[in-house]
């Protein structure tokens, strides 16, 4: 008896991994303070975050900004510095500013333009503190200079780069939209697959002629939605970039997808299982990093936002995470990687561990 209570307490041991999961800091550390903005990546990369996420609009004179959306009146002061120069739309577009007069605004945690209210209440009150926008070149000359202010432990964070709404600058007469971030990565020496950075979009047409026409060697991630929650800038037909043959398509020019969370599982009775987009991925050899996790909303169908972090992480072993609170993935897999460190000193006396069995084994005798 004694030594199958052995067997099994190896085996156990044997069992706890640790985990490879990158985590991206999803415009920064946004869960604390406003996004994209610097103080907003330099608390990410203190938390521990392996890659930083900039996504991109261009600016009037053609400068990428920083920026989750073409729009600059859910992020900034704008409407009240510049208030008559909006489109017929109501709207205040970032590619109607030159940098100059976007450098004057104050960034903001994210609100409604319409009511003034924040999007997330708990986060970052509205108009407190200073904040601004920030270029590309900016942001990457950020990183460097935090990599190289942590040299002594050699963690080195990359750059997540997002190209927003190729059609709308295309519609804008910037069809060269990705020419011009491409060039900036370059001036900062990202030109390959083995440098730290990823490019992503939900365009995939753009992707596809960013690696053949434009001929970028840097890994390439095609994000994913429903065509239901498509803006009207995204013209990309998602119903067939999830099916199989869309995955398999996509393989032969992109390294990875980027799906919203609830693209890779399915619902059952009782429980989830991986979604057919999960098994076509892994199948076709694409690495997956799926968006966006955030502590502060309902984890639905999850009941806690640790068993949903157990979900992705450990269950479907996704290669990369988009979160709002880095410091709470980190910490997540900082405890798994101690569970393992834990089993890995017990499973270190084998010999040990035998000598008790058989002595056990003859004491039941």
């Amino acid at each position: 008896m004694y030594s199958f209570v052995i067997l099994i307490f190896l085996t156990c041991v044997g069992s706890v991994h640790s985990s490879s999961v990158v985590v991206i800091g999803h415009r920064g550390a946004s869960g604390y303070l406003p996004e994209h903005t610097l103080p907003s990546k330099a608390l990410a990369y203190g938390q521990g975050v392996d890659y930083l996420e900039q996504d991109i609009v261009l600016s009037k004179d053609n400068i990428p900004i920083v920026i989750h959306d073409i729009y600059l009146d859910e992020v900034s002061n704008v409407a009240n510095e510049f208030p008559t120069r909006n489109r017929s739309d109501g709207r205040f577009y970032v590619i109607d500013f030159t940098v100059e007069e976007i450098k004057t605004l104050h960034a903001s945690e994210r609100f409604n333009h319409y009511t003034g209210q924040p999007i997330f209440s708990k986060r970052f009150p509205l108009n407190q503190s200073t904040f601004y926008l920030n270029t590309l070149a900016e942001e990457l000359e950020f990183i460097d200079g935090l990599n190289k202010a942590n040299i002594d432990n050699k963690r080195q964070v990359g750059a997540y780069v997002e190209i927003k709404y190729p059609s709308f600058h295309k519609n804008e007469n910037r069809s060269n939209v990705s020419e011009i971030v491409l060039d900036v990565l370059r001036e900062y020496n990202y030109t390959k697959r083995t440098d730290n950075v990823f490019l992503q979009c939900f365009d995939i047409d753009e992707l596809q002629r960013i690696r053949y026409e434009l001929k970028s060697d840097l890994k390439l991630v095609g994000l994913l939605t429903d065509n239901r929650y498509r803006s009207e800038y995204m013209k990309t037909d998602y119903t067939y970039w999830t099916s199989e043959i869309g995955v398999e398509d996509m393989s032969r020019f992109a390294d990875g997808i980027g799906p919203h969370y609830t693209q890779l599982f399915e619902q059952g009775t009782n429980t989830l299982e991986p979604s057919k987009l999960f098994y076509d991925a892994r199948r076709y050899n694409l690495l997956i990093h799926p968006y966006t996790f955030r502590t502060d909303v309902d984890p639905q169908p999850f009941a806690t936002f640790n068993i949903m972090l157990e979900f992705f992480i450990d269950r479907l072993k996704v290669d990369g995470l988009f979160i709002d609170q880095p410091d709470k993935v980190v910490a997540y897999i900082q405890s798994k990687q101690q569970q393992f460190n834990e089993g890995t000193k017990l499973g270190n006396f084998p010999f040990f561990l035998i000598i008790l069995s058989l002595t056990m084994t003859k004491l039941c005798k």
